[in-house]
């Protein structure tokens, strides 16, 4: 919601957006049957419409949110920033803007309660909500690959690598480097230079969006801590992770409120795959 909010997508539109972006990361990254790609296709054909028609509306009449934003530079200078590229924008960051900070904050969630004096330190010492949000992204990113092409040749680890190679890099091995975080495989809530991760690029290609992430993910611990002190992970259910390549985070994740029963449910994967 805060995304979509922040674009101007109508909130009466949201859950339909939803569903036509159900099973996107399957397609690109799954094994998803020939039936399955043509349906999850054919939702994100309508979705990039969807996303067309929002930015011309915006154009001819904008608002007061980041699409209109993006408009007004365009109608001051269309060579400056053309409407093609507003929908590029708008239809990436409609995606990218809130799966992502959903998987890495259940990830999150999962492994501060289930070591409870992890939870306990936090609400004892609200100050380390920053530094666990920090060791969450390094310890469970929510993109753990992704794919680049060499510009010219290079030389990696003793490798060369020629012009136009493809390759995989391993985020999430990456943020594991005992070189540059020591015993990796312990979450540390005060481990110095977990912020040091690779969880949201580095350079021309750092995610614009990381500030809004880690205020998010640090809003949301702090809450939790504060109103449902008492909250635990629900032990008997089972723990399933989107089948995909590129995209890790929890399909669901159910809590337990003050011993309430299985009645919150913090998480449920936008694109389970099925």
């Amino acid at each position: 919601m805060i995304v979509f909010d922040l674009i101007g997508f109508p909130r009466a539109d949201m859950e339909s957006l939803k569903g036509l972006a159900l099973n996107r990361m399957a397609f690109t990254w799954g094994r998803s049957s020939k039936a399955q790609q043509i349906r999850i296709a054919e939702n994100m054909v309508d979705y990039w419409r969807y996303c067309t028609d929002f930015v011309i509306s915006r154009a001819q009449d904008p608002q007061d949110d980041f699409t209109s934003d993006l408009a007004r530079v365009h109608l001051d200078d269309p060579d400056e920033l053309t409407v093609h590229e507003i929908i590029n924008v708008i239809h990436a960051l409609s995606f990218a803007g809130h799966e992502t900070t959903a998987n890495v904050s259940a990830s999150l969630l999962h492994r501060l309660l289930g070591h409870r004096e992890r939870w306990e330190q936090l609400r004892a010492d609200p100050s380390l909500i920053p530094k666990a949000v920090e060791e969450g992204l390094r310890y469970n990113p929510s993109l753990h690959t992704w794919r680049r092409i060499t510009t010219r040749p290079v030389t990696i680890g003793g490798v060369e690598v020629p012009a136009g190679s493809k390759l995989l890099l391993l985020i999430g091995s990456a943020n594991h480097d005992p070189a540059t975080f020591p015993d990796p495989e312990v979450f540390d809530l005060h481990r110095a230079g977990a912020q040091q991760h690779l969880t949201f690029g580095r350079g021309i290609h750092a995610c614009f969006g990381a500030p809004l992430a880690r205020m998010e993910m640090r809003i949301m611990l702090e809450e939790l801590t504060a109103r449902l002190p008492g909250m635990r992970l629900d032990i008997e259910q089972p723990l399933g992770y989107h089948e995909n390549a590129c995209f890790r985070g929890p399909v669901r994740l159910w809590l337990d409120n003050v011993g309430r029963g299985r009645d919150t449910e913090v998480h449920e994967g936008p694109l389970p795959c099925v």
